[in-house]
């Protein structure tokens, strides 16, 4: 008898632990600086078959917002709060004096900060993170201290993808780290194909019992694009008939996917854009290779992404996975030392270059040494239809892809409800089945939508970005944007980004009523994020400039100095020989 009641328990408890839902696997893949249509599936000339197939088996966001620079969004998408809620409104890079004196701009993370790893490891999740991670100061905020249980970082904004080498004159080395202890690249490393290489170690080495969170973060494609050369060519002749006629073609490729409505129109580009037909010959030829490295490196991305897949699915994992493919900002429009700014920063620049032995060299494009930039007119192709690129408050420096697919995520398609960064997190643990209070996040459950339960999660309630004064707030169809220098007059906008996301009707005056609510709904959350507003003229790229001049002249001043000693000495041990042999002459 004893017998039976034991065998019925057993058998009932396997039935029951078999009924149980399966936790997901969750994976989250984050590009850098890949542009709206900057991949296969938003209409992108890049060959991205792996990212493509996620969006073709779940949803493909045309509305997902971050804020215009990596490490805030960077910031909400690990924390699912906004970036001034933990210390992280700005770069470090683009810091103020003013700004290092507030704990909305601390660039720290308190001992108790959550994260999405540490509360998914909290239900028993095993947590892992390779690649870039550049959330705030270099070492105060690396993973291990925050809920990863392994990880491989990049604890910078950027780097060469060939070795250690920084892109910004602010900086004389970086570093990399395992665990949280400094570790050394090896001498045949490449980003994508070795930060995915780790990711699959660590999946290998992971109990198979329990599920995963797995943070993938890519430096493809940010400044200095590289990539081999067998991808590069793979793209000769396809950008060759310039920017100004693929920004058309990108409009109307977008209105035919349907990520865009058929009235969009262009917005015109800012005056220092160059026009494709006055370049030379020999100019179109070096900007069309620098776009064929930036394709190449985000095809090589996506191939080192479906080796990671493949990996899952012969484990049997991938069927069981939720994935999240997503970009931090819009397109760098940067060019660090190929188009001249002004000439004191100019002569900083190749000076520092000189140093580390970068080049712009057309036969070393996307090569090592090579510091390879798209400039503003190819990010405006990939930011397309959108107006400007990063840094901005634009829909083209904040307005990517995002593509998610697995247990749990219908196939929608192309879905127009809005979505904001920080939505992630409350996202990935309402799949995970963690318990959780709505209020601790800025960020929404997109949970609803996924399933199909709901056709937008946002409804008419407004979000809002700020980065360095760059600001925007969305409610329903409705933007405010207020656009810094360079690129814009620091005023006030509305928008219908529904009909008009290009943003080329600006409607304050027809409709002031609305224009002025959200003006309001705006000072109420800057003053709730104790947000610093920028003086007028100034604005995170001049910062980025005086800050990295301030610390070349920091670094090399004492070189300088030591030069102007010995250089004393030699006049002043010149002109003592002189006044002896005159003293000479003079007894004679």
């Amino acid at each position: 008898m004893r017998l039976i009641i034991l065998f019925l328990l057993f058998f009932s408890v396997s039935t029951l632990a078999q009924q149980a839902p399966q936790r997901p696997n969750i994976l989250i893949v984050m590009l850098d600086d890949v542009g709206f249509m900057g991949l296969g599936a938003y209409g992108s000339d890049a060959n991205t078959p792996n990212i493509d197939k996620i969006a073709q088996q779940g949803v493909q966001f045309s509305r997902y917002y971050t804020a215009p620079m990596c490490g805030p969004s960077r910031a909400m998408l690990m924390t699912g709060q906004d970036s001034h809620q933990v210390g992280m409104s700005t770069l470090v890079e683009s810091l103020t004096p003013e700004m290092q004196q507030h704990p909305s701009y601390s660039m720290e993370w308190q001992a108790n900060q959550k994260t999405l790893a540490s509360r998914l490891k909290t239900q028993g999740y095993q947590t892992m993170v390779s690649g870039k991670w550049g959330i705030g100061r270099t070492t105060k905020n690396l993973p291990h201290r925050f809920g990863f249980d392994r990880s491989f970082v990049l604890d910078a904004t950027g780097a060469s993808n060939y070795r250690e080498t920084p892109y910004l004159a602010l900086y004389k080395e970086v570093k990399w780290f395992e665990d949280g202890k400094r570790v050394s690249l090896p001498k045949d490393f490449y980003s994508s194909r070795d930060i995915v290489n780790k990711m699959i170690d660590y999946v290998d080495e992971a109990d198979p019992n329990k599920p995963f969170f797995a943070y993938l973060s890519l430096q493809a494609i940010h400044i200095p694009v590289q990539v081999p050369v067998e991808y590069i060519d793979k793209y000769n002749g396809v950008f060759d008939q310039g920017w100004d006629q693929m920004r058309q073609a990108r409009l109307q490729t977008a209105i035919k996917l349907g990520l865009v409505p058929p009235s969009t129109t262009l917005e015109g580009v800012p005056e220092h854009h160059r026009k494709w037909a006055d370049l030379s010959a020999e100019e179109q030829q070096y900007w069309a290779r620098l776009m064929q490295v930036n394709a190449g490196m985000t095809e090589a991305a996506d191939h080192h992404i479906g080796r990671l897949l493949q990996h899952l699915k012969s484990l049997g994992k991938l069927e069981n996975t939720i994935v999240v493919v997503a970009s931090d900002n819009g397109a760098e429009s940067n060019t660090i030392g190929i188009l001249p700014v002004n000439p004191v920063q100019d002569v900083f620049t190749k000076i520092w270059m000189k140093s580390l032995d970068w080049d712009h060299d057309f036969a070393n494009l996307g090569q090592q040494g090579s510091l390879a930039s798209i400039g503003p007119e190819w990010a405006s192709v990939s930011a397309a239809p959108f107006n400007l690129y990063k840094f901005n408050s634009s829909e083209g420096g904040q307005r990517v892809p995002l593509v998610m697919s697995g247990p749990g995520i219908k196939n929608l398609g192309i879905v127009s409800a809005r979505a904001h960064v920080s939505d992630l997190v409350p996202t990935l643990l309402a799949y995970s089945g963690a318990a959780f209070n709505v209020n601790e996040f800025y960020g929404r459950s997109q949970m609803p939508l996924l399933t199909g339960q709901s056709k937008d999660v946002w409804g008419k309630d407004s979000f809002a970005f700020e980065t360095s004064g760059n600001a925007s707030l969305y409610r329903d169809n409705w933007k405010i944007a207020l656009i810094k220098q360079p690129f814009g007059d620091e005023a006030w906008h509305l928008y219908d980004v529904v009909k008009d996301p290009g943003e080329t009707k600006d409607l304050a005056s027809t409709h002031p009523l609305i224009f002025q609510d959200m003006l309001n709904e705006y000072e109420k959350y800057a003053n709730e994020m104790g947000i610093i507003a920028l003086p007028k003229g100034e604005h995170a790229v001049k910062q980025v400039a005086k800050n990295a001049i301030k610390k070349t002249l920091n670094d090399i001043w004492p070189k300088v100095l030591v030069l102007l000693i010995i250089l004393g000495l030699i006049i002043f041990g010149f002109r003592k020989v002189k006044q002896k042999a005159k003293a000479k002459r003079a007894k004679v």
